[in-house]
């Protein structure tokens, strides 16, 4: 049998704002993982990725712009395994990735999507706390996500905006309770998750955390994935935001070893 070659490719550096060597990092040590297991692999940066690359057997990406999923769209249509899938990562900016969301019936805050040139002309009825996020793809800088409690604070999110060129704007209520962010691979083949504003990961977690990532996860289509939800005081999850292949960067050498194993057992390796 041969070994499989695999391609890791980073995550490009404007998408990872204050996480580059972190993401470097979980997809490192995943390639080490492989590794071990008899696999041959390599990494490039996803500004250095080209059409005329010779394409692996498997792909393991963190890249998000256009011009690299259309390489990788390429080589899914040849059969090629990418993890996670062009069309996921897609799934992933902001506009489809809300209405995928809401289309599950999955718990989330009040959210909608309005043009900016329609909050610069009438504003927003800020009456309590809100949150205002790039209409386009997950952060990428200072104030992309903002919250929002007096008129002064959304003139300033407003300017930003505009100044960036962001053309639409989504608006999410607050949900009051603790923040966790949990990170996951699969249908609960790995999970781990921690509170927000501390170190140690729970141990104790309401049931409906694991279920309610994996249904998000399942319903933009990722495999390996991350995201942010509120635990409020009725005991009820609020999920409040999804993303591609995070940086696992409180559990990295645990969540590489879980990304490893549902890989080889999922895509077995073919002689």
């Amino acid at each position: 049998m041969n070994p499989i070659q695999v391609l890791g490719i980073y995550r490009e550096q404007i998408f990872s704002p204050g996480k580059i060597k972190d993401d470097a990092a979980i997809l490192d040590a995943t390639l080490a993982e492989l590794s071990n297991q008899g696999c041959r692999s390599a990494a490039i940066r996803a500004e250095d990725l080209t059409s005329d690359i010779a394409p692996p057997n498997w792909v393991l990406s963190m890249a998000q712009s256009d011009r690299s999923l259309k390489i990788m769209e390429t080589w899914e249509s040849s059969g090629i395994r990418v993890v996670n899938t062009s069309v996921s990562i897609r799934n992933c900016y902001r506009k489809p990735l809300i209405h995928l969301l809401q289309k599950a019936g999955l718990p989330l805050p009040a959210s909608r999507l309005v043009p900016l040139a329609e909050l610069l002309t009438q504003g927003l009825d800020v009456t309590g706390r809100y949150w205002l996020k790039r209409g386009d793809v997950h952060a990428i800088g200072p104030g992309d996500v903002a919250a929002v409690t007096t008129k002064e604070e959304l003139n300033v999110a407003l300017e930003h905006f505009r100044d960036q060129g962001v053309k639409d704007i989504l608006v999410q209520d607050h949900v009051p309770g603790r923040v966790i962010k949990f990170y996951g691979v699969g249908q609960g083949r790995f999970f781990c998750a921690f509170p927000a504003d501390g170190a140690e990961p729970l141990t104790v977690w309401p049931n409906l955390l694991p279920d309610l990532a994996a249904r998000a996860a399942a319903a933009v289509g990722l495999e390996v994935y991350g995201g942010d939800a509120v635990l409020t005081r009725q005991g009820e999850v609020v999920l409040i935001d999804l993303n591609d292949w995070p940086s696992f960067s409180r559990c990295c050498l645990d969540a590489a070893g879980g990304i490893a194993r549902y890989l080889i057992r999922t895509y077995p390796i073919r002689s």
